[in-house]
């Protein structure tokens, strides 16, 4: 991979990763319009870290929160937002183990890309209209943290994106858009965490093991991952999901059209 291929690839994981437009499907998409193979799973982990540093850094106060709950056990908010988000990460982590090498095999395609990206938005679309979503962090319970979990697992296929089916689960259940977001952002963290210590041992075998090309696609991810988020959760309130919803459909159906 030549230096200019790996900054654009980083670029493009740390703007979609936490858009609801699916950060898999736009690498995979991105080696195919210039012609080289696919960078695998490898790749998507080692930009998917950089990403995990954003998150980690943006919610440093939230993480705090959660960790000093541990001892205090009187901040039942923080307590609650704990054990919440590690049900949710069960699912992906039990399916992904299952599940890695059928979807690595048989599910990186053009093909599966559109059709998801576009099924998928229509669902974020019929979610986003609900007008009963007012719930929020106090509300948030085992049974709903399950299924957003379950929900979050359709992001193994390329295209539905991660965030973008959490929010979706997350907004079916009456949460509110901004705490939706935020809730899912938020699980980024121990899904990819856990996702990175099981590849990392591939990832030292690799070309790309401790390199200082690693070093430079980890910063660049984490550069806009990081800028990602604030403006997606401050632009929420006002733009809504609506031009991510329109961008999908539309990429969807330029693949089904131009390239399949």
């Amino acid at each position: 991979m030549d230096l200019l291929q790996l900054v654009l690839l980083s670029i493009i994981q740390g703007i979609t990763e936490f858009l609801p437009i699916s950060s898999s499907a736009h690498l995979i998409l991105f080696s195919g319009v210039i012609g080289e193979e696919d960078q695998g799973i490898i790749f998507d982990v080692a930009v998917h870290f950089g990403t995990l540093l954003a998150a980690i850094y943006y919610f440093r106060g939230d993480l705090l929160s959660m960790i000093f709950s541990l001892k205090k056990r009187d901040n039942h908010e923080s307590n609650n937002l704990l054990v919440s988000l590690f049900i949710s990460s069960l699912p992906i982590l039990i399916l992904g183990f299952l599940l890695r090498e059928f979807v690595e095999n048989n599910l990186r395609s053009i093909e599966v890309i559109a059709y998801s990206t576009i099924f998928f938005g229509i669902l974020l679309y019929i979610s986003s209209i609900r007008t009963k979503s007012k719930k929020d962090e106090t509300d948030l319970n085992p049974l709903d943290s399950l299924v957003i979990g379950f929900g979050q697992s359709f992001a193994l296929i390329p295209g539905a994106s991660r965030s973008g089916v959490t929010m979706m689960s997350a907004l079916f259940l009456g949460y509110k858009p901004n705490f939706s977001a935020r809730y899912s952002f938020l699980l980024s963290i121990p899904t990819i965490m856990a996702i990175s210590v099981v590849e990392i041992f591939t990832i030292t075998k690799t070309e790309y093991a401790f390199s200082l090309d690693l070093l430079l696609a980890m910063s660049i991810s984490f550069l806009f991952a990081f800028f990602t988020i604030s403006f997606f959760l401050k632009a929420l309130d006002r733009i809504g999901f609506t031009p991510f919803i329109v961008y999908r459909l539309i990429l969807g159906l330029i693949l089904i059209l131009f390239w399949m």
